[in-house]
């Protein structure tokens, strides 16, 4: 485990690009949060590979279930999260959190201090939201009934895990009732199981994904509130408007580079990257760019975004290539490393190639391939 410093006043970038200043679950490190009880049945904590806080470069902290609304000393760690974003960028304040140590006093508390709560809500009906959290029905019904009060009175937002069997075919209920609530926005996001689940859950199938990203798309249109579908839901469908533009510019900035240029990526956004890197090659009538769709080998199961490739997958998949630049993505490496501690000097010795961290966005790639295509090439590390 690194000696990495635990930042627990963090920026956040939700899925539609807002970002604020996040309250980690964890809290301070002088003063964490105890574990919260019972967890949730999806709860990521519960299925980490055996030797991750040997392995992973993530803060001690991160790897056990928390919810800082169960801190003892509540008010006196928010007063202190207040105080340390004053002098930082003015962005709003938030927490993120399940709402299941929820009280009318707790609220009071947070309405006090943030300017945005964000609920880990499963279900607006109490007792599909109790199947997932393991909470009494009643205790269910009672946090709902407090997430309709915290709409009333700060910008209240909800995130929404399906899992199929619990709430997935109530999607467009869950959305209609928190758009009557008056929450401004709802992601929604497909469950996440690593091999390691032993709770009985699967992950959504193509099908499934499919009916998702249609619901959420037809809702987003009749609603005022806001739905956004994560990254992972048929991504290739969200960037398919521009990706003929990208496309065009990526293939004028390589345009005679006498380099193979390797797009690594995880499997959720392969197919974005395979189809453009088809679109690019055809266009030059020659063989460029080369996607890299990296298997998450470690942590396995559904686990497909690049924010949790390891180094050591990375390496194993650009062995198998003949790429001599490796563009990985930002999200990889924003600890200043893989999730493992494997840096990208390390992957450029043992793949034998050069490696470059991406742009943040699709749109920005042509930027990075021009920098390469001038002779700027070398391993980078995230600014």
């Amino acid at each position: 485990m690194s000696g990495r410093k635990t930042e627990w006043v963090t920026k956040h970038l939700d899925y539609d690009g807002e970002v604020t200043w996040l309250v980690e679950s964890h809290g301070p490190p002088d003063d964490p949060t105890p574990p919260c009880r019972p967890t949730c049945r999806h709860c990521y904590a519960t299925q980490l590979p055996p030797d991750a806080r040997e392995r992973l470069v993530v803060s001690e902290l991160s790897l056990y279930p928390s919810d800082l609304v169960n801190h003892p000393r509540l008010e006196d760690v928010l007063r202190r999260a207040r105080e340390l974003v004053e002098s930082r960028r003015p962005l709003p304040l938030k927490l993120i959190t399940s709402g299941k140590g929820l009280t009318e006093r707790r609220l009071e508390v947070l309405l006090r201090h943030l300017d945005q709560l964000d609920f880990h809500l499963m279900s607006t009906d109490p007792r599909e939201r109790a199947s997932l959290t393991r909470e009494s029905v009643d205790r269910a019904e009672r946090v709902l009934a407090l997430v309709r009060r915290s709409a009333e009175e700060i910008d209240t937002v909800a995130n929404v895990v399906l899992v199929p069997g619990h709430n997935l075919r109530s999607l467009p209920r869950t959305l209609r009732d928190l758009d009557d609530w008056g929450l401004r926005k709802c992601v929604v996001i497909p469950v996440g199981l690593t091999r390691y689940h032993r709770g009985g859950l699967r992950p959504l199938t193509r099908e499934e994904e499919r009916w998702v990203w249609e619901v959420c798309r037809r809702l987003d249109e009749e609603l005022d509130l806001d739905v956004v579908p994560c990254d992972s839901l048929l991504p290739e469908e969200r960037f398919r408007p521009e990706l003929e533009r990208v496309a065009r510019e990526c293939a004028r900035a390589v345009e005679g580079l006498e380099l193979r240029v390797g797009l690594v990526t995880g499997e959720a956004f392969g197919p974005v990257i395979r189809e453009l890197c088809e679109r690019v090659n055809a266009e030059l009538e020659d063989r460029v760019l080369e996607p890299v769709i990296v298997r998450n080998r470690y942590f396995g199961g559904n686990i497909r975004c690049a924010g949790l490739l390891t180094g050591r997958d990375v390496i194993r998949e650009l062995k198998g290539s003949d790429v001599d630049v490796a563009i990985v993505p930002r999200i990889s490496v924003e600890l200043g490393s893989f999730i493992d501690g494997v840096t990208t000097w390390e992957v450029a010795a043992r793949a034998d190639c050069e490696v470059v961290v991406g742009p943040e966005r699709l749109e920005e790639l042509p930027e990075t391939l021009s920098r390469i295509a001038s002779g700027w090439v070398g391993c980078t590390q995230p600014s």
